[in-house]
């Protein structure tokens, strides 16, 4: 079966239904990939090299482990707290 698609045609798309309204498309995502961070959360996570508290750095978007002398980033919302993915802290 070959033709146009769509609700205008009486078609479904892909993965719909005739009549079925297509759903709405999602956001875009925030121009900035820095994203709001939960505070709540941030209280909750320690480093996972010495299990200190972390400070928060809003400008850098990352965690600071002084303790352990290292940078968490965080990415689009989201602690990346992986020793490997951290940044080492000038002394």
């Amino acid at each position: 079966m070959s033709g146009p698609v769509g609700p205008e045609h009486g078609r479904p798309e892909e993965g719909g239904t005739p009549g079925e309204e297509a759903a709405p498309a999602a956001p875009a995502a925030a121009p900035s990939s820095r994203l709001a961070v939960d505070r709540r959360m941030l209280e909750a996570l320690v480093c996972p090299a010495t299990q200190s508290a972390l400070d928060y750095d809003r400008e850098a978007q990352e965690l600071i482990s002084r303790q352990a002398g290292l940078a968490y980033p965080i990415r689009e919302g989201i602690p990346i707290l992986l020793v490997g993915e951290a940044r080492r802290l000038e002394p």
